[in-house]
């Protein structure tokens, strides 16, 4: 904090001391959402309803019009009905003490005068109401017209019967001596977001009870119909809008479609921010440890978008009315968001003496630091209220909403916050509220009513916010839901992935996947159960159409010998697949396999060659994988008898057989050449020739064959 700032903080709780001592009430109190006056009560039987306080912003020289109704919610008449007005001249100098002033009711009035009195005429009988105006014209008004002095001043309507106080009803008047004051930077981001919803026909088109929750949310007077008006109101007001609930409505009724329309036409004026598709469960993805789902649903919103519009994504919506833990926000870093919107969050008392932060902080988070916007809750609060409510009119609304705005700005000299105003997914606006707070921002000078990119675009913050480091909600869907829906969808990929077509198997499944995920079935967690068991189930029936036909029992005698499995493909595209055949012992062993391609309905035949490598009985298993080796499809199971010891005796028989005929002829062979050999010798000896004679010739003379011997 400055220097200055400090001084003027020192003057300013002199002038809040001798203000307290004249209100006798404590100036302490969070500055969290505005806490109404007290009237009606037990003590005070006519309510005091504040319905215009004119002009919004007072200036020198013009005169302060109130105008208020009484209504007598006793059992007595009021015999002498009349209003009375009270202006408490003492600046609040912090949000703590416009939230005591306002919640003083009828407490410390003594301390001030009544500035004028109006009569309302009549008595005033029990359930009756009256008008009343009260003028305080300029020349009374005595406020100081120095420049410091601009800012909130208190101001209470009391009822009176006669000179008895009957009702009290406390507001602000906002004084400005000059136009030459800071400005406080305000933006404003809605959130579109849909009824829990599911899927129908394969996770394509919106199932019939969503549509009929759409039609009766798009009608005149339902959340959704209302909140497209309250957009209407300014084109400053940003929209975070989830592109599920659009397609939906685009796909549902007339009324649904016309919304859808509208809403469309009318965003081309504003800024518009695509939340992950279906809204999704960051802290239900986070604690299953499934952020993928969300970057899933991130993916999917950038991929379809909202036809017709040019919008910008990153940006997630944290769940719940409480601050996420780290982990959950943990998840904006880790699908590679630019920030996270945290629920509006109060101050504590400890930090009522420190400056008003900016909305846009750094905050530590499982997954490192991340930027996280934080609304305003007083301004949230008051942006979200309607006639009725506990926040009082539309008047004191806009009253009070002023007066916080002017407490900030004048908090610092430099350096002024950039507020967020963001109410939760189940706003039902009240335009008029909407429309009168959107107009006072638009006309204060202190106020600079921004469009939500400035914040959304600006730098990572120098703020630094905390974080819980574990809050789950019961609320929440179970982690095991979480994984199987996530499971469910791995699955599915890895069997589109055998297909020569993934898309056509895998068209919806991400819906289905996302639309139990989503914050909105919160509140229904029964039938978010059930919608998960049905999405799972559906998934998984899409993971069949492959398998292989039943293989027989088998004996295996050979080392080396094929085995034929037959593969089928019931689904309409072609399919690639590998065959996994597994032994569970090692006295069996499978040789390598080429993938297989089925043709769409048909089956082919695969040759697996087994290796057998002892004798055993073996189990073995037959699956279709994926690449990864993912199973797409059911395993069957057969027996293998492994003899591989038949061949080998076979061959050893054989083989003996062989060198026993081989040798047999050896010496066969031998003993005949040994008698060819004797009989030779014996002829000789016996002098026996076994010449034959010339033809036509005589045989020789024993002298002559001597000779030719010779």
């Amino acid at each position: 904090m400055s220097a200055p700032s400090r001084r003027r903080r020192v003057l300013s709780a002199a002038l809040a001391l001798v203000g307290a001592l004249a209100l006798a009430v404590p100036l302490s109190g969070s500055a969290a959402t505005p806490t109404p006056s007290p009237s009606p009560s037990p003590d005070l039987p006519v309510t005091v309803e504040i319905t215009e306080v004119a002009p919004s912003v007072l200036r020198p020289g013009e005169d302060l019009l109130v105008r208020a109704t009484l209504r007598n919610d006793g059992d007595e008449v009021v015999e002498r009905p009349a209003a009375a007005l009270r202006i408490n001249r003492f600046r609040p100098v912090s949000r703590a003490e416009l939230d005591t002033w306002a919640s003083a009711g009828t407490t410390g009035l003594s301390g001030t005068r009544r500035d004028v009195t109006a009569q309302a005429g009549s008595p005033l009988p029990p359930g009756a109401s009256v008008p009343v105006d009260l003028v305080i014209p300029a020349a009374q008004i005595r406020l100081r017209d120095g420049a410091d002095t601009w800012g909130p001043r208190g101001l209470v309507v009391e009822a009176l019967d006669g000179s008895r106080r009957v009702g009290v009803e406390r507001t602000f008047l906002l004084w400005l001596p000059s136009d030459d004051v800071p400005q406080t930077s305000l933006s404003v981001l809605v959130p579109a977001v849909g009824p829990p919803s599911a899927p129908a026909d394969g996770g394509t088109s919106p199932s019939a009870a969503t549509v009929a929750g759409l039609d009766e949310l798009t009608r005149a007077g339902g959340r959704l119909r209302e909140l497209s008006a309250a957009v209407a109101v300014s084109p400053q007001i940003g929209v975070a809008v989830d592109p599920a609930l659009i397609a939906a409505a685009s796909a549902g009724t007339p009324s649904t479609r016309d919304w859808a329309a509208d809403l469309t036409d009318e965003l081309r004026e504003h800024d518009v921010v695509a939340l992950p598709w279906s809204d999704p469960d960051l802290a239900a993805a986070a604690h299953a440890g499934r952020p993928d789902l969300v970057r899933l649903a991130s993916e999917r919103s950038a991929e379809v978008g909202i036809p017709g519009l040019s919008v910008s994504s990153g940006l997630l919506w944290a769940p719940g009315a409480g601050l996420p833990d780290q982990t959950t926000a943990g998840v904006t870093s880790e699908v590679g968001a630019d920030g996270i919107v945290l629920p509006p969050a109060t101050r504590d008392e400890s930090d009522d003496d420190e400056d008003t932060p900016g909305a846009a902080q750094r905050v530590q988070t499982t997954g490192g630091p991340v930027t996280a916007y934080a609304p305003d809750a007083t301004l949230t609060s008051l942006f979200t209220s309607a006639p009725g409510d506990e926040s009082g009119t539309t008047a004191t609304t806009v009253q009070r909403a002023l007066a916080e705005l002017a407490v900030v700005t004048r908090e610092t000299e430099a350096d002024q916050p950039h507020l967020l105003i963001a109410p939760a997914r189940g706003w039902h606006p009240d335009v008029p509220t909407v429309a009168a707070l959107t107009t006072a921002f638009a006309d204060a000078p202190w106020v600079r009513l921004r469009p939500a990119a400035t914040l959304l675009g600006a730098t990572a913050p120098d703020t630094r916010g905390t974080l819980p480091t574990d809050a789950v909600n019961p609320d929440e869907l179970a982690p095991s839901s979480v994984r199987a829906l996530a499971e469910a969808r791995e699955r599915a990929v890895a069997f589109a992935g055998v297909t020569s077509e993934p898309d056509v198997l895998l068209d919806g499944v991400d819906n289905q996947v996302l639309a139990p995920l989503s914050v909105a079935w919160r509140v229904a967690p029964a039938g978010r159960d059930a919608l998960v068991s049905s999405a799972v189930a559906d998934i998984d029936a899409r993971t069949t159409g492959l398998g292989i036909a039943p293989v027989s029992d088998l004996v295996v005698t050979a080392a080396n010998s094929p085995l034929w499995i037959v593969v089928r493909n019931e689904l309409t595209v072609p399919a690639t697949v590998l065959l996994a055949v597994t032994p569970r012992k090692a006295c069996l062993e499978v040789g390598e396999i080429e993938p297989v391609v089925v043709d769409a309905q048909s089956e082919t035949s695969v040759r697996v060659p087994l290796q057998a490598r002892a004798n055993c009985s073996v189990v073995v298993t037959a699956e279709l994988t994926a690449t990864d080796g993912l199973p797409v499809s059911p395993a069957v199971r057969f027996t293998a008898q492994v003899a591989p010891t038949i061949e080998s005796i076979g061959t050893i028989v054989v083989g003996v057989l062989l060198a026993i005929g081989l040798v047999l002829g050896i010496v066969r062979t031998v003993r005949r050449g040994q008698s060819a050999r004797r009989g030779a010798r014996t002829e000789a000896e016996a002098g026996t020739s076994t010449s034959l004679p010339v033809l036509g010739g005589t045989a020789p003379d024993d002298d002559t064959a001597e000779q030719e011997t010779r």
